[in-house]
């Protein structure tokens, strides 16, 4: 596909789809796979679809029919709903008819991963279309009206889509951007007998949310951006879809999370002069429940009951809301009433994770209380990412980190002095780790197998079990969690590998971009053998690649791996090494098997890096990592994170299902 329209071909008359077919596996995802290509029957096109993707960003994808197939465009920020707005659309490849009413799940791992529905669907009218230019009428529920695609520069890829008929609301406005938040006054519990509504708060950071094609943007009462500070508010957007709302909340709880209060405008419409019942009742009909984001509770009466409970919590404060007033931004209005519990002191511009640290210099997780000492020591200087942001991008990754590090003795790399400073490696942490932390004693990593310390004695590995595990990591600045290629047993013995991994590292001359096409020739060797593989940058320069297995003997993982790299670096020396030495490195991608040796280490999965920006080891989809063209394609960075899970899960559970048999040599070597 390298126009607006379908390739016929001239002999058959049929439209191949190779390139669908070549990026899908049958029998692994649920998406239809037809057999045969289709054939042209009805060229001026009568059909179309608009299904929402939660892929690894939320997009819009829309779909014509065409020449007996479906031409395609990704749509980021969704079709545009008046003809100011100019859109990017990125044509994809062609899609079978059949995928009109195709909506589901596709799997982790396979292309596209990410839930998709439906958003959108009707006939459609064409009223020109060139390779360059594509005009038409859609007639469906939610966009109908005439559009235009046009195709940017030279680029096949690059179109701009624009709505040429008047706004589908004339009456929309846009999210406003200069809103100061409705304030209470302090005061007693009302005793007037109005009708009041009561909501607990947390003492948190007073933040506006701005939601907006599926992306959010936190601002505080005075406009600034918090949004990477609360990276895991983020799937808040994809769970949106395309609704667009400003909602009044703050920053509280721990592990902290958005808190939802009010609700100020919604899909191009004002919603302040609403009294506030109803407000709440359309807070209420959106899907406002998360992980990290959820509507406060509302009580309607029973002040004195809530005001008791709110203080029995340790919770600072209750706020009183007449149930008929009005939202007025930057407005401190005797409508709503903030009533202290008694239970704590507020902790002014502070989230709950804050104030907890403020008062008692711990805060509670998975039922712990875990010290966090100078939470707002600033450890990424270059992004002023401090301790506290670290205790919440572990505490956001707990849910999908912790099953990969469940039985793997951890190596700690800590930055106490942040990342412009000296680290060190940490291993044995008999002497300061708190007695709930479970360790597991071995002859040191790095050694030869079964091999004790330095000198000569066992050291005590942790094992992080759980969120308050990685509460306790956060705040000893230890930035990086590396862990073996394998587990241990009940009794602390060391088990047979379960991963295979090949860490792809640069040379000097050779980039992150290099690495993506060896990923993908080592993917081919690896599909030779019936083996999955699943890829993961570094957060650093380069990439690893894992394998689940099952070996009786971890030298056959070792083999396997060598073999592998040194039939690549054979068949490919111009782009590929398998020899460790620095010198013969310069320009190629260096496949590291020998991180398969059971004494070796990869960094985990999920784990931040300390390089300058806060960098985290992410899990790819193969699709990302055959399109990567720029370095900065496959670099994540610690905000990018919750919107990523919320859009594509955990890309490696699939590790955690159970080993592959492991030949003792790659097929393709032996040909």
């Amino acid at each position: 596909m390298s126009t607006a329209g379908a390739r016929v071909d001239g002999q058959t008359g049929r439209v191949p789809l190779e390139e669908y077919r070549r990026k899908r596996r049958a029998g692994r995802t649920p998406e239809p796979m037809p057999l045969a290509d289709p054939t042209v029957d009805r060229p001026g096109g009568r059909v179309f679809v608009i299904q929402e993707h939660h892929a690894r960003a939320l997009h819009w994808d829309l779909r014509l029919e065409r020449d007996g197939v479906l031409a395609s465009w990704a749509v980021p920020k969704g079709l545009p709903t008046d003809p100011e707005t100019v859109r990017l659309a990125v044509r994809t490849e062609d899609h079978p008819m059949e995928y009109l009413e195709f909506s589901g799940e596709i799997p982790a791992g396979e292309y596209g991963a990410g839930r998709m529905t439906i958003w959108d669907r009707g006939s459609y009218d064409t009223v020109k279309w060139t390779d360059r230019e594509v005009q038409f009428v859609l007639h469906g529920e939610r966009a109908p009206g005439r559009y235009v695609l046009l195709r940017r520069g030279g680029e096949p890829k690059h179109w701009l889509l624009r709505r040429m008929d008047a706004a589908l609301d004339p009456d929309r406005k846009p999210l406003p951007v200069d809103l100061s938040p409705m304030t209470a006054e302090p005061g007693d519990l009302p005793l007037d007998g109005g009708d009041w509504h009561y909501e607990v708060g947390f003492g948190g950071a007073r933040v506006l949310a701005r939601v907006a094609a599926g992306r959010v943007r936190l601002t505080g009462p005075d406009g600034t951006d918090r949004t990477g500070r609360h990276p895991e508010v983020g799937g808040l957007g994809a769970a949106l879809g395309s609704t667009e709302v400003l909602l009044d909340g703050e920053i509280g709880g721990t592990p902290p999370g958005l808190w939802i209060s009010d609700l100020l405008h919604l899909d191009g419409h004002d919603r302040t002069d609403l009294p506030y019942r109803e407000r709440r009742a359309l807070a209420e009909s959106l899907p406002l429940t998360g992980a990290h984001w959820r509507l406060v509770p509302s009580y309607p009466g029973g002040g004195a009951a809530v005001l008791a409970a709110a203080a029995e919590q340790g919770l600072p404060y209750v706020v009183a809301k007449r149930s008929d007033s009005r939202y007025r931004p930057g407005v401190c209005s005797p409508d709503w009433v903030r009533v202290v519990t008694g239970a704590g002191p507020e902790v002014a511009g502070s989230t709950g994770l804050e104030a907890a640290a403020t008062r008692a210099g711990t805060v509670e997780v998975a039922g712990r209380r875990v010290r966090l000492t100078n939470p707002d020591k600033v450890l990424y200087p270059a992004r002023a990412f401090r301790k506290r942001d670290v205790l919440a991008h572990y505490l956001a990754m707990a849910e999908v980190m912790l099953p990969h590090l469940a039985g793997r003795p951890v190596t700690l790399r800590r930055w106490p002095d942040g990342v412009e400073a000296t680290p060190f490696f940490e291993k044995n942490v008999s002497r300061h780790a708190p007695d709930w932390i479970r360790t597991v004693r071995l002859g040191s990593l790095g050694g030869s197998r079964g091999a004790g310390s330095i000198n000569g004695g066992a050291i005590d590995y942790p094992l992080i079990d759980d969120a308050a595990g990685l509460a306790w990591v956060a705040n000893l600045a230890a930035l990086e969690l590396h862990v073996p290629q394998w587990t241990v047993g009940p009794d602390g013995g060391r088990r047979e590998p379960d991963l295979l991994v090949f860490d792809l590292d640069p040379g000097e001359g050779a980039d992150l971009v290099d690495c993506a096409r060896v990923a993908v020739r080592v993917a081919e060797v690896l599909a030779a053998d019936d083996l999955p593989v699943y890829p993961r940058t570094s957060g650093g320069k380069g990439m690893q690649l894992y394998t689940p297995i099952r070996v009786d003997d971890s030298a056959r993982a070792g083999g396997y791996a060598r073999a592998l790299a040194e039939h690549l670096a054979a068949d490919d020396p111009k782009r590929v090494t398998a020899v460790m030495a620095r010198q013969r490195r310069r320009g190629k991608v260096f496949i590291d098997w020998s991180q398969n040796n059971p004494a070796k280490t990869t960094v985990a999965s999920y784990s931040l890096r300390g390089r300058a920006d806060p960098t985290v080891a992410t899990p790819l989809t193969w699709d990302e990592v055959r399109a990567c063209r720029q370095v900065r394609d496959l670099v994540f960075t610690a905000d990018a994170l919750p919107g990523r899970l919320a859009g594509h899960g955990d890309l490696l559970a699939p590790l955690l299902a159970g080993g592959h048999e492991l030949p003792a040599r790659p097929r393709l070597t032996d040909s």
